[in-house]
């Protein structure tokens, strides 16, 4: 049963400030205003001790007054928040006759700065016919939407979140042009099975597409001061990953100074060439963070299959030779290394103890000193520092010696083994005879008493550098008759072999 007292949208033909009362007089007419409900729901609904009864109440009233004026809420400033909290809180019945109003007007209310909300509250809060019905509203207009500020966020919302996989490709396969359409079939439904069963209309479907896409450019400049709010996701870190490789310099530069503040949580992969150089000012949370020693590997060694699986780097190759990016992919590399080179080699210096004592951080280290450009010996010594003292088995006061120690050791082990690596590449550096000319090898000798110190050994004896290689032989040479007194001990077993060849 309707109320009999008239419903109205505040405001609407007042012409004058409403009190927010639940009814207020127009003339001799009393009227209820549905923003005052609406905010009495609001505030009962999102009350911890709000009773069921009197919110099921609330919420019969507001459907009884919104009957009717739901299109006129939904594009009003004041009276769309009412519809929200209505759709949050009300029943699938209540939902599905909000959208029998609004299904018409779905695609401009995408466009709208309020109205938008509205649909992705039905999205939010809808069930899956529900969620169903308003993505299918989108169909034939996804091109359109793509290249709207307001309506593109639904979009990548509905795709990211909501959409099942018929959806998605209902969504997508607008950007694929007629010829994609006629070939597609139920059976071959994707653009990978269409185009390996067509394979003479491949051309066809790229210049369809291209010319699909290139008023992409326009999509790119409405939506590059919020590719940040959709990096989230895998699709929208691609949708960021493409921004930057076809936008223009303009574009490249906001969308850049709009992730700063985030740089650390976008250490992703699909960005290092554009924006690699900001994360060095906040090495302190890179260094320590999973996804951020991506950055750092990349940055110094790009593409390299030793870091990166097969599919990423295929996946990275498509930003290669875009229409924006002038320079080569060696003058670009080279030129980056020569930018996160410096910081990256101070802060190894100043920060070699905690990165070489952490098994997540030590891999790091050899990553920095194989592949950096400039002068690796302060850096270099910096490691060799903290091995330079005689060895106690078990360590001092709960301290492991770095020989001893189950990342340090290995850190030492690496960087020897790596001299080749740097030898092959021209440069003149060479960790195992800074290690030596830093430690000594009267100290070293008492490496050999653990097994983790004599593997170390075992690699300074076969250093690419001969001399480094028979200094420490000569050293150990004079200690064989006490390491062959040592039983249980693979280490000393396998040092004592090299010290036979």
């Amino acid at each position: 049963m309707r109320s009999s007292i008239s419903p109205n949208i505040c405001g609407e033909t007042s012409g004058g400030t409403c009190p927010h009362t639940l009814t207020h007089r127009v003339g001799d007419k009393a009227v209820v205003c549905i923003a005052a409900v609406g905010s009495v729901l609001d505030v009962c609904a999102n009350r911890k001790n709000c009773e069921k009864d009197l919110k099921k109440k609330l919420l019969r009233e507001l459907r009884d007054l919104i009957h009717g004026k739901v299109k006129q809420m939904a594009f009003a400033h004041d009276a769309v928040r009412v519809l929200q909290c209505y759709i949050q809180f009300s029943n699938h019945e209540q939902r599905q006759e909000v959208f029998e109003e609004l299904k018409d007007d779905i695609l401009s209310l995408s466009k709208s700065q309020y109205g938008r909300h509205v649909v992705k509250k039905l999205l939010v809060y809808g069930n899956k016919e529900l969620v169903a019905a308003v993505i299918n509203r989108f169909k034939g207009h996804v091109r359109q939407m793509l290249r709207h500020a307001a309506a593109s966020s639904i979009i990548e919302y509905a795709y990211n979140d909501k959409a099942v996989l018929a959806q998605r490709l209902m969504l997508t396969d607008e950007l694929y042009g007629n010829t994609y359409t006629v070939c597609k079939s139920y059976e071959f439904n994707t653009l990978e099975k269409v185009v390996r069963t067509n394979p003479d209309k491949l051309n066809n479907i790229m210049d369809e597409m291209k010319q699909i896409l290139t008023p992409m450019q326009e999509m790119i400049e409405s939506i590059r001061q919020s590719v940040v709010y959709m990096a989230h996701t895998h699709d929208g870190a691609r949708v960021a990953m493409n921004s930057l490789w076809h936008g223009t310099a303009k574009d490249r530069k906001v969308i850049i100074k709009t992730m700063k503040t985030y740089m650390v949580k976008f250490a992703m992969v699909s960005s290092f060439n554009h924006v690699g150089e900001n994360i060095l000012e906040s090495l302190d949370e890179v260094v320590g963070n999973k996804y951020g020693k991506k950055v750092l590997v990349y940055l110094l060694s790009p593409r390299d299959p030793a870091h990166l699986v097969p599919e990423i780097i295929k996946v990275l190759e498509k930003g290669d030779g875009n229409a924006h990016s002038k320079k080569d992919t060696a003058t670009r590399r080279k030129e980056l290394l020569e930018v996160v080179s410096p910081p990256l080699l101070e802060y190894l210096c100043n920060n070699a103890a905690a990165m070489a004592m952490d098994k997540a951080t030590s891999v790091t280290i050899s990553d920095i000193l194989a592949s950096a450009c400039g002068d690796l010996r302060p850096a270099m010594t910096a490691v060799a520092q903290l091995a330079n003292q005689e060895l106690v088995p078990g360590g001092i006061k709960g301290e492991l010696h770095m020989a001893e120690h189950p990342a340090g050791h290995l850190v030492l082990k690496w960087l020897i083994e790596q001299d080749v690596t740097l030898a092959e590449a021209g440069k003149e550096e060479r960790f195992g005879r800074i290690l030596v000319d830093t430690v000594g090898t009267n100290k070293m000798k008492s490496w050999a008493k653990v097994n983790r110190g004599a593997m170390v050994l075992c690699s300074l004896l076969n250093s690419c550098d001969k001399s480094v290689a028979a200094e420490v032989k000569a050293a150990l040479e004079s200690i064989r008759s006490e390491l062959s007194s040592i039983s249980n001990n693979k280490g000393v077993e396998i040092l004592l072999e090299n010290l036979n060849k």
